[in-house]
Order: structure tokens, then C-alpha cells, then sequence
């Protein structure tokens, strides 16, 4: 099935994709991206404002599309808004329509518990392991891929039979998450209903999991857009624009973009995350510090 949606801008497909807040997305040959989400394959193609989507899915998968992409948000508002901190206008300007993907918890937590001290393509690679081994296939064009294994089958894992994936020291954090989640222990849809702080510290219950993993998965599946995840990028960056290049706690920088930013701070996360991966150099020798 194909679906367009038309009159979407802003909206950055490369960025989203690319960005590191999701890992099951792959530039095709042909200038599309390729993706699984949930059950549906998807196979995205922008053409300024408009998102064409082949996807294995029926007439249930628009709306599913519609709110994994966030189309139904003002992001021309939120961009202005951001632009009012002359500092974020750079980052905003470079990827504008860079939008927070609505992922399913589950998927999100596993991929950023994977996440710790490695790299985006070796992610990727664990996380493609993890669904071809363990995942159900799925067909587009007769092309079969693998959905994202349930925290039933993780659960059922011991730490010798995750090696597979080559996840490294992860795999008794991943397994350990997926007891937590299989038996009951951790609502993580639930979550969606609690106040940010109180959703932030049931997530940290989990073995693995600190405050910025955390906070990726508040930010990319559970709506909470006062999250501001800190990894070595954004703390470089921080650090360069408003503490005079100097080295500051991760506990400052989190409460100082809590206060500058307030519900905007996922928001700015991300634009200034995508920019600075893309252009640190530029920053260094041109941004103006505040």
C-alpha cells in the first residue's frame, strides 16, 4: 500500500532517520529510507513537503504513520519558538524539521540499553541481529525482514544464548529488562501517564539503565519533551555555548537546560544533537557563546 501525506513541513526525513534517535532505519539506493516499525515495513521517500510511504500495512497503518512521524504537531511553531534562543537558530535552521519519532517504548529501551558506550552502527547491527534471531518475519515486495523480538522471547534468554547478537556486556541488562517487563514489573506504556520525574525514576529501577538512557526513552517513546538526554555531544556542546568551554557535571547541564529550555529542552536536544554530530567544527569556530 502507498500513502502520501501532503503539507508536512517542516519536516527533515534525513535528519529523523539519521540522527540516532532511532536504529532500524537504512538509506536505500535510491535516496529512500527503509525502516521497521511495530509489524509494519516501511519504505519513506520525501519530496519537499510531501512523505510518500510504501508499507506492507492496510488502511490501520495511515493514522499508525502519522503518529510515529509526528505529522500532526506544529513544528513551524516549535522552530520559532527555539529560534527565540539566538544560540539554537544555527542548529534549527540546519535541520529544520528534524521531529521526534513516536516509537514504541519497548523497542526504545532495549535500543538504548544497547546504546551504552558503543556506537550508532554497531547498534544497529545488534539490534538487526536480535530481530532476524529472534523477531517474526514480516514481507514488503517480497522482501522478508524481522520485527523487533517481544520481551517474552528476550526474557526466555540466557546470558550465553544473547552472545549471538554480539551485544557484549549488555545482554544481562537486556535480559534483565525484559523479566522485568515480561512479568509485569514495569508497565512501560503506563508510563506515558505519570509525571516526567516519577517516569524517570521507575525506568532507572531497571538494571542498565541510568538517567540518560532513561531520558531517550522518555523523550523518543514517551512523549515527555521536558527530557533533555546528555551524551558527549550535547555535553560538548553545552559546555562550548554557555559554560565558556569549560567542563561542567552532567547534573548542571541537566538542570541548567530544564530551566532555559522548560517543555522546549527535548526539542532543542535534538536540533542541537543532529548539528553538532554534523558540524562541530563549524561551531567551534564560529558560535558565539551566550
Amino acid at each position: 500500500m502507498e500513502i502520501t501525506f501532503t503539507g508536512i513541513s517542516p519536516f527533515n526525513l534525513k535528519a529523523m532517520t539519521e540522527c540516532g534517535q532511532a536504529f532500524r532505519w537504512n538509506r536505500m539506493e535510491d535516496g529512500g529510507y527503509l525502516g521497521v516499525v511495530g509489524n509494519l515495513v516501511m519504505k519513506a521517500y520525501q519530496e519537499e513537503d510531501t512523505l510518500k510511504v510504501l508499507t506492507n500495512g492496510g488502511e490501520e497503518s495511515i493514522e499508525i504513520i502519522r503518529d510515529y512521524f509526528d505529522l500532526e504537531r506544529d513544528y513551524r511553531d516549535i522552530e520559532e519558538k527555539l529560534c527565540a534562543f539566538l544560540e539554537l537558530t544555527p542548529a534549527v535552521k540546519f535541520c529544520s524539521g528534524n521531529r521526534i519519532l513516536h516509537q514504541q517504548p519497548w523497542e526504545t529501551l532495549i535500543s538504548f540499553i544497547l546504546s551504552a558506550n558503543n556506537s550508532i552502527p554497531n547498534i544497529k547491527r545488534s539490534i538487526e541481529r536480535m530481530a532476524r534471531c529472534l523477531g517474526t518475519p514480516v514481507e514488503l515486495e517480497g522482501e522478508k525482514y524481522y520485527t523487533f523480538p517481544t520481551p517474552e522471547v528476550l526474557a526466555s534468554l540466557t546470558e550465553f544464548q544473547i552472545r549471538d547478537t554480539r551485544c557484549g556486556f549488555r545482554g544481562r541488562y537486556i535480559i534483565a529488562a525484559a523479566r522485568m517487563v515480561a512479568a509485569g514489573e514495569i508497565d512501560l506504556e503506563k508510563l506515558k501517564d505519570f509525571p516526567t520525574e516519577e517516569a524517570r525514576e521507575m525506568l532507572m529501577r531497571i538494571p542498565g539503565v541510568g538517567r540518560k538512557i532513561a531520558d531517550c526513552v522518555l523523550l523518543f517513546s514517551l512523549r515527555k519533551f521536558d527530557a533533555f538526554p546528555v551524551d558527549v555531544w550535547i555535553k560538548r556542546v553545552v559546555e562550548h555555548l554557555y559554560f565558556g568551554g569549560r567542563e561542567v557535571p552532567v547534573k548542571e547541564i541537566l538542570d541548567f537546560a530544564e530551566k532555559r529550555f522548560g517543555n522546549l529542552a527535548g526539542f532543542a536536544q535534538q536540533y542541537l544533537y543532529y548539528y553538532t554530530r554534523s558540524c562541530w567544527g563549524d561551531i567551534q569556530a564560529s558560535y558565539k557563546r551566550i
